[in-house]
């Protein structure tokens, strides 16, 4: 674990890695204690801090695509005073039908924090490929095909269209700082709040 947390630390390189926003995440709810986060390919678990047993939730290895900001909007509806945090890659994001989520979102003031962990590519589909074909020529390619995701749409502005408190982070400094408001946003129950963050592929 400490070497988790040593490897969470936070660089100069540009982007953020997964395992760095999950530990900045998780020193943030450290004044939330009863938060509960979801996790679609999102943070992973080793940097997280976790001190009850609804503290994590992952998805269902039959397949996850689009469950994470679905799951947490259900969890909010039935516990609306606990903080619920929905983490997930940006081809997650895309697979959960987010116009209609932040619709739904606003319409039964669901104060859920969204956090898109935007690396510009389906990674579970490069992952899966490299693999089991380790050798093969989509490992081999600068690109692996069809996993691509750049152009990215504006994530911020699909929130915003609900009324979403939006941002997008590029570094470590302008993540800890969006998390801080979006933290105070949804703690005040003044609706959903979305964080796109850059993160390193």
């Amino acid at each position: 674990r400490a070497q988790a947390i040593a490897a969470a630390a936070p660089d100069a390189a540009p982007g953020m890695t997964k395992a760095q926003a999950a530990l900045t995440l998780s020193q943030a709810l450290e004044s939330h204690p009863g938060a509960t986060v979801l996790s679609e390919l999102g943070v992973p678990m080793a940097p997280m801090r976790l001190t009850h047993p609804r503290a994590w939730y992952q998805e269902p290895h039959a397949g996850g695509l689009g469950w994470s900001l679905p799951a947490a909007l259900g969890m909010q509806l039935a516990d609306p005073g606990r903080l619920i945090v929905a983490t997930m890659g940006d081809g997650g994001y895309m697979f959960a039908n987010p116009v209609v989520c932040h619709q739904i979102a606003e319409a039964l003031a669901l104060p859920v924090l969204i956090l898109v962990l935007n690396n510009a590519e389906w990674g579970a589909v490069r992952q899966s490929v490299v693999g089991l074909y380790p050798d093969g020529a989509a490992a081999r390619a600068n690109a692996v095909p069809l996993t691509g995701l750049s152009p990215a749409p504006d994530f911020a502005m699909i929130a915003r269209a609900s009324r979403a408190l939006a941002f997008r982070a590029e570094d470590h400094d302008q993540f800890a700082a969006a998390l801080g408001q979006a933290l105070e946003h949804v703690a005040a129950r003044r609706g959903a709040a979305l964080i796109d963050l850059a993160v390193r592929p």
